[in-house]
């Protein structure tokens, strides 16, 4: 017998996190058919318009480029650029599970994804995510390891490869509610 449908350890984790996380503001939907949306979140209470979230997920990496005490997560994603053009999805959350276990979240708007997208990007867009503490977080797939060891001293990347401000960001889920 076929499955209706099953949940990938990313959606899990997101699932899991926003319930633990926001629970009693929150509910955590998965839809039965596969249309762009992997999680539906809705409010407990009042009336708002639901949030729906597109989870890409990858296994934590341990790159030389990045120094290891820096260093929180490491993740790799192949995404289809048309896909993220025509995406329903409100929101996209990225998910790295380190080695020991820990989660950790890029949550980005849709529309600041599809602006992000390199012009001349082919059928596949390569992001490697590399989140340090003190919440610096980059896609490093373009940087040569000098241009990275430069970004990981200064803090400072090009905007379009600057994911900072989504590195765990979970009030764009009260904003995108609204």
């Amino acid at each position: 017998m076929k499955p209706m449908f099953t949940v990938h350890v990313g959606e899990f984790l997101v699932g899991d996190f926003i319930r633990k996380k926001f629970g009693r503001k929150y509910e955590t939907w998965l839809p039965t058919r596969d249309e762009g949306v992997d999680l539906l979140v809705t409010r407990r209470k009042g009336k708002c318009r639901p949030v729906k979230l597109q989870v890409k997920f990858s296994r934590g990496f341990n790159p030389s480029s990045v120094p290891p005490e820096e260093l929180l997560g490491w993740g790799w994603y192949t995404l289809n650029p048309a896909k993220i053009r025509s995406s329903p999805a409100d929101l996209w959350v990225f998910v790295t599970l380190t080695d020991q276990h820990k989660a950790h979240y890029i949550v980005i708007p849709t529309r600041e994804l599809r602006r992000r997208i390199p012009k001349g990007t082919g059928k596949t867009w390569h992001i490697y995510m590399a989140a340090l503490k003190g919440g610096f977080c980059l896609n490093t797939r373009s940087l040569t390891m000098e241009q990275k060891k430069v970004a990981y001293i200064t803090r400072k990347i090009k905007r379009s490869l600057d994911f900072s401000e989504y590195f765990e960001n979970w009030k764009l889920l009260d904003k995108a509610s609204r």
